[in-house]
């Protein structure tokens, strides 16, 4: 064999897309049989994952995706590459329904019959549900209902299929990940599009959210609709955007052409309904979870407050809020500085004394106008703090107190988060500077429901912080509670260098 002969041979084997462009075939709705060349999509997410196993993380990818974004076309082709060139591996793919089974394997099947005739390995079982290779590697499917499936088998690549519409999805993944062996070699690909943070959804939104932390083995991958590239729309005659529209288009920097794909699609397929839409196309992780409008904060404030950088605090009074750990969640400082979100602090282990420290470190580096600390798990730092000269500075904050509107309000709590509501909707917008934590800041106010009315006498007040995190991975909304403890008072400005702040919250953070 020649020297170029086997280049090629090494290339096919080490790189998925030349392989695929040059060996497999893929059914399309309009050109019919073609061959397969990833998409801007498919080749950046391959390239994840390939870049995590050099690594050596462990290969547990959870794909929150648009529709017909060929995430399971990729993924078929990568497990299929992995069992054509290697013994004695196995391939499983559980999808939600038979007919989704069905149609993976199809496409698996195509892939091996399209092959050219050198590399097609003999076949020792051919079945509508597994092919089985001579080389003792195989690809099978199955359908989450069936339970057993899959668990007498070793599986080294394993592919959950719209993992989000599983009845028992926990149980269902636990046991297949007892069939997996623990090495950088294998591989947990779990997709789906959204469906909701509740009843058979709250798995994979809990999956989805893992994933963004640094420190999880798993690890998400997000990708939005307008990131697609053929989803745009020839633009024949001129088309006047529609305010909602023309702010879709500022933050998300689409063009007229993504826009007029978005406006066909919600007006034909979706006959104008925006949240489904947003789950089936999302723009964002938390827009594809949100399948209601009745939320505190709008989604379209939330986004636009992640991008509206060039707003100008300087001026404004500096404020800090401090939700204290309790038994099981986590300590969260927010300085808020006028419009902007200057900087957030998040401690997973806490006590008074080194909390005491931190704020009296802050005030001493910044001079904030004030410091609010929630009276539930706050006072013990507060009374160091006063004890220490402090006082003028700091406040302690009751949620279930009084509020200062009590014809309005049934408590504070309802009020400050009513007032951090207004203080995203004022005219301008305003801006979180600080991006180290924005997904799980993001994920607290989203899931924060909308006042509603509690008495005779017409006042408001906001659900139960339980009933609020019920059914999520998490145990309280400590980022919306931080924030929201910076509307506890009126402030007058008494620090007026947004650069000081700066400045100061780099000094520091290392050494908090």
């Amino acid at each position: 064999m020649t020297d170029d002969r086997l280049v090629k041979l090494q290339k096919l084997k080490d790189d998925l897309p030349y392989f695929a462009s040059n060996f497999l075939k893929i059914k399309t709705k309009n050109k019919g049989i073609i061959s397969f060349n990833f998409s801007n999509i498919q080749i950046d997410a391959h390239f994840k994952i390939q870049k995590r196993k050099k690594l050596g993380r462990p290969c547990k990818i959870v794909f929150l995706k648009s529709r017909q974004v060929g995430m399971s076309t990729m993924t078929e082709a990568r497990f299929f590459h992995h069992i054509l060139f290697q013994k004695a591996k196995n391939a499983f793919v559980l999808a939600d329904k038979t007919d989704s089974a069905r149609n993976i394997f199809s496409m698996t099947k195509r892939y091996y019959d399209n092959l050219p005739e050198p590399f097609k390995i003999p076949l020792c079982k051919d079945s509508t549900e597994e092919l089985s290779l001579v080389t003792d590697s195989s690809f099978r499917v199955g359908t989450a209902g069936a339970r057993s499936v899959g668990r007498s088998m070793t599986i080294n690549y394993f592919h959950g299929s719209e993992v989000a519409f599983w009845s028992d999805a926990n149980d269902i993944v636990s046991g297949m990940l007892q069939t997996i062996p623990d090495n950088p070699e294998s591989e947990l690909i779990l997709e789906s599009t959204a469906n909701g943070t509740s009843g058979n959804g709250a798995f994979f939104y809990n999956l989805v959210q893992s994933g963004l932390e640094e420190s999880s083995d798993y690890l998400t991958l997000f990708y939005a609709w307008y990131q697609q590239n053929e989803y745009q729309r020839k633009i024949i005659e001129p088309i006047k955007w529609n305010d909602e529209e023309l702010e879709l288009k500022r933050i998300y920097n689409l063009t007229d052409e993504q826009l007029a794909w978005r406006r066909a699609k919600l007006e034909g397929d979706f006959k104008g309904r925006e949240y489904l839409f947003a789950q089936e196309y999302p723009s964002s992780i938390q827009e594809a979870f949100v399948t209601t409008s009745n939320a505190l904060v709008l989604l379209n404030f939330i986004e636009s407050a992640r991008k509206n950088s060039g707003i100008n605090s300087s001026g404004m009074p500096t404020i800090i809020g401090i939700d204290p750990a309790r038994s099981s969640d986590r300590t969260i400082i927010t300085i808020r500085q006028g419009r902007v979100i200057q900087k957030f602090y998040k401690f997973e282990k806490m006590d008074n004394v080194r909390l005491a420290g931190i704020i009296m470190k802050l005030i001493n580096a910044i001079n904030p106008a004030r410091v609010f600390i929630d009276y539930g798990h706050g006072t013990g730092a507060y009374d160091i703090l006063v004890a220490n000269g402090a006082g003028s500075k700091v406040e302690l904050v009751q949620f279930g107190s009084a509020a200062y509107d009590n014809r309005k309000y049934m408590n504070r709590r309802a009020e400050m988060y009513d007032n951090m509501r207004s203080w995203f909707m004022q005219e301008g917008g305003v801006f979180i500077k600080d991006q180290q934590y924005i997904e799980e800041f993001v994920r607290d106010i989203s899931i924060i429901p909308d006042l509603k009315v509690s008495d005779s006498t017409g006042r408001f007040s906001l659900e139960k912080k339980e009933n609020i995190v019920k059914c999520t991975e998490i145990s309280s909304t400590d980022f919306a509670d931080s924030l929201a403890l910076t509307f506890a008072s009126p402030v007058q400005a008494s620090f007026d260098s947004t650069s000081e702040i700066v400045v100061a919250n780099r000094n520091w953070q290392q050494r908090l």
